[in-house]
């Protein structure tokens, strides 16, 4: 659920082309990460974008932009990118976002309590966006989740739990819960079924600030 914290990653080098460095249209060198191919589609599906950026957290958008063989003026934006994550895998598999530079709670968005209101205490509390499994009320495994027809996978309670400890969210997720409870109980005063019946004036300022996230 929350991205993992003090990766022990290889130090990042330079991409070498036969035998030199390569770079981008601009002269800028390219960096070597092992799991990206040379070359990429200019349209690649919204899944492989997901895994790549959770692959290493030192990744960008540029990254992956350099390496696509169409013209940079054909090559689609970062925020168009970003959204393809969050249309394509985030939001049917009910992902956590875990870009590093949207962790801070003051920078919140409508899509972080879309998140929450999805995530169960359970799913919290094992740190995990996988189905919570339960029998006769009692949760006993972890079950996977994907974006096509398949026989689910099972993993233990603690698979996602360091060292089997009580997972404590991001101060990002709470503040997240603790606006989706707020907005929740502010639709029930006003005899809505859903906060996202609330007029926008009932929304938190960032809600309308970072409408492009």
């Amino acid at each position: 659920m929350d991205a993992p914290i003090g990766q022990d990653l290889p130090d990042l080098t330079s991409l070498s082309e036969n035998g030199a460095v390569a770079r981008d249209h601009e002269g800028r060198e390219i960096w070597d990460f092992p799991f990206l191919p040379r070359y990429i589609t200019s349209n690649p599906p919204g899944w492989l974008l997901e895994y790549w950026m959770r692959t290493d957290p030192r990744l960008t958008y540029r990254d992956i932009r350099v390496r696509m063989s169409a013209p940079p003026r054909l090559r689609p934006a970062e925020n168009a990118l970003n959204m393809r994550r969050e249309r394509d895998a985030r939001r049917p598999l009910r992902l956590s976002c875990w870009t590093y530079r949207r962790g801070t709670p003051g920078r919140l968005n409508k899509i972080d309590v879309e998140r929450v209101e999805r995530w169960s205490v359970d799913q919290i509390r094992y740190n995990t966006t996988m189905d919570v499994v339960y029998a006769d009320g009692v949760p006993v495994h972890l079950a996977d989740r994907a974006l096509a027809a398949h026989t689910p996978s099972t993993y233990p309670l603690h698979y996602f739990l360091n060292e089997g400890r009580a997972e404590i969210p991001s101060d990002r997720i709470r503040v997240a819960q603790s606006v989706f409870f707020r907005l929740s109980e502010r639709a029930k005063q006003l005899g809505l079924t859903s906060w996202r019946q609330l007029p926008d004036s009932e929304w938190p300022d960032t809600f309308r600030y970072n409408v492009s996230r």
